[in-house]
């Protein structure tokens, strides 16, 4: 009996990391969607495939890039600490993440 409840709950924390993740995910795609040109379909292409969280985290600098391609306004700056915020809550580790992913590359 305690092993189908521990297996439940992991199968209930996977499902909510999902949720977390798809979130996150629409919120890159809603971030993106008014970039032009060939630099924005990358992105958009490149957002679109992705399949975890570490996909995002490793394209947030290109997606800020072009988003501060727009300008310096107030709106940039706030979306783009939300969208780090959101991803640092879907990455496990968070900025200890970060430190790991530049040391493997």
């Amino acid at each position: 009996m305690a092993g189908w409840l521990a297996d439940a709950e992991r199968q209930a924390a996977r499902i909510a990391a999902r949720r977390r993740f798809v979130h996150v995910k629409r919120c890159f795609m809603a971030a993106i969607e008014r970039l032009d040109g060939r630099r924005g379909q990358w992105l958009k292409q490149q957002v679109r495939h992705t399949n975890e969280a570490v996909d995002l985290w490793l394209l947030r600098g290109a997606v800020f890039d072009a988003l501060s391609l727009r300008g310096p306004t107030s709106a940039g700056t706030t979306l783009q600490a939300e969208l780090q915020r959101a991803l640092e809550g879907v990455m496990h580790g968070g900025v200890e993440d970060e430190r790991a992913l530049s040391m493997a590359m």
